[in-house]
């Protein structure tokens, strides 16, 4: 019986944060008032010089305090929203939002309070982790813990420090990236050091190419000039975004070809043949869902450009054009990480039968 009910424990654990964040309240310092009434105007058109309509609507909220020494205080202010809801959105009551003192003395509106959805998702996925990976799922979330610390720290330095080379530096996180994720998931073992000496490898080899392949041709058609790029060091950042990105279907691939060929009872060469075998059919999916993650960060980019008159093509070269690189020197390491990993996987396999 349990094993079936199991399955419920995320819904409960979402709705039980959902709740819990309802009347966290108090672990604020900021307001928090909760809607109790609204009214609304009607709305009204607006028109920008490039043909883009909205409605914006202004609402005349009652709320009631939730926290600090005014808690239970009744209060009013107005809240402006559009119907495209880019910077905005519209309270209904029963809403909790963060506001602010006014020199008058009244209160005025800073943001809607979100943690409720977020915690709550947090520990549906949670909880549905912790059933489908086990025991697994402690050394996977002390993984993720120490990869978010290993980034802060490398943050902390690179902004604390202008003698630090930034490239050297990102580099090294993304090998301590590896070596930690190999140790936590695999293991400390013959395996483990495989899967990580060719994930850095295939992935280096990889940006080298692209490196290559975009310093012959000059950058042409590759706008790191861009919004997105906007700092002192464009190339650096796009770069560092594809060694960040890509590591993961690298470290992916190059375990499980490990795995797979480790266990194998059989020569060196079939070992490899397996394992090119293994890579020819998971490296087509990795590569794809790597190409619909660049693609979809520059989704929103895309759009605004379109709507705000440029052509598909321009849009495309300075836009999605990014994206499109991006994915083309993943798809590199990802291609390569393949007879690496074989090769390396078969050489390094224990020698039982006929090797």
């Amino acid at each position: 019986m349990w094993r079936k009910w199991r399955w419920l424990l995320p819904v409960v654990a979402f709705l039980a944060f959902f709740g819990g964040a309802r009347l966290d309240a108090r672990l604020y310092r900021q307001p928090i008032a909760q809607v109790t009434a609204v009214t609304a105007t009607k709305p009204k058109a607006q028109t920008d010089n490039l043909g883009n309509r909205d409605h914006l609507t202004t609402q005349r909220v009652a709320a009631r305090l939730l926290n600090t020494a005014h808690r239970g205080r009744r209060l009013t202010f107005t809240n402006v929203y559009s119907y495209s809801g880019a910077m905005d959105s519209r309270l209904v009551v029963g809403s909790q939002c963060f506001v602010s003192t006014t020199a008058g003395g009244g209160y005025q509106l800073q943001n809607r309070k979100r943690d409720g959805i977020v915690l709550a998702l947090l520990g549906f996925a949670l909880t549905l982790l912790v059933l489908v990976m086990r025991r697994r799922f402690v050394m996977s979330a002390l993984s993720i813990l120490a990869n978010i610390a290993l980034l802060a720290l490398a943050l902390h330095v690179e902004l604390s420090s202008r003698d630090v080379s930034a490239w050297w530096l990102f580099a090294g996180l993304a090998v301590l990236f590896t070596a930690v994720t190999t140790v936590f998931v695999v293991g400390f073992n013959r395996q483990a050091a495989v899967a990580g000496v060719t994930t850095i490898g295939a992935t280096a080899a990889g940006v080298g190419l692209g490196y290559l392949i975009f310093t012959l041709t000059g950058y042409r058609n590759l706008h790191l000039e861009s919004v997105k790029y906007v700092t002192q060091a464009p190339q650096l950042l796009f770069y560092v975004q594809i060694i960040i990105g890509s590591l993961g279907a690298v470290f992916d691939e190059c375990t499980d070809i490990t795995a797979a060929v480790s266990e194998l009872e059989a020569g060196g060469a079939a070992r490899f043949r397996a394992g090119m075998a293994i890579g020819r059919n998971i490296m087509g999916p990795l590569i794809a869902v790597l190409f619909m993650i660049f693609i979809a960060d520059t989704f929103t980019e895309s759009v605004l450009w379109l709507r705000n008159g440029n052509a598909i093509s321009q849009t495309v070269i300075w836009v999605m054009g990014l994206g499109f690189a991006q994915a083309l020197v993943s798809a590199f390491g990802i291609v390569l990480a393949v007879p690496l990993t074989s090769g390396l996987a078969a050489w390094a396999a224990p020698k039982e039968v006929g090797a």
